[in-house]
């Protein structure tokens, strides 16, 4: 893959970009708003993490995607490392700080299934493509899109139960 090709996808990888950074700020804001509930709970704080890391992958995946004239395989190696870093931080944390009693929003199976699923798919998916970029694979590129989606749905997710469920079933309780 060429600089131009990668060059013509400039506008989405900005908007990821953007997005990354933006959807940071908002967990932030979640993240304030509950931390009192959060520090109690060793799964939220998991999950604050997750969140986290997940939009600090999107915003690597959008800027290094946006480095003037660089090779597709060097941005496959930078796709590698940043999937592969992003999922091995998210599995060390989760497994030092693992659901617990005080960390009961969303807490059932189906809901950690669901967590797990997207969370493999936006950090996987982006490694998977840097792979095809090294080896030259023109599609490599469409591999992302749904890894962003992943990231920013499960991100959002988190955001309300940061900024709205914690706070509203700790006032009920």
């Amino acid at each position: 893959m060429t600089a131009a090709d990668i060059l013509a996808w400039h506008d989405f990888f900005a908007a990821v970009a953007g997005a990354g950074a933006t959807l940071a700020g908002l967990l932030f804001v979640g993240l304030t708003i509950s931390l009192d509930n959060i520090v109690k709970a060793r799964g939220y704080l998991s999950r604050a993490f997750t969140a986290l890391f997940l939009q600090f992958e999107i915003l690597l995946v959008g800027l290094v995607a946006l480095v003037p004239g660089q090779p597709g395989w060097v941005l496959g190696i930078e796709w590698i490392i940043a999937g592969v870093g992003v999922l091995t931080g998210i599995t060390v944390f989760r497994r030092n700080f693992p659901e617990d009693e005080n960390s009961m929003v969303l807490s059932s199976r189906f809901p950690r299934i669901v967590r797990f699923t997207l969370t493999n798919t936006g950090t996987l998916l982006p490694a998977i493509a840097g792979v095809a970029l090294f080896f030259d694979f023109k599609e490599a590129l469409y591999l992302v899109i749904p890894a962003i989606a992943a990231c920013i749905y499960l991100s959002i997710g988190y955001a309300w139960v940061f900024a709205v469920e914690i706070p509203r079933r700790s006032a009920g309780s």
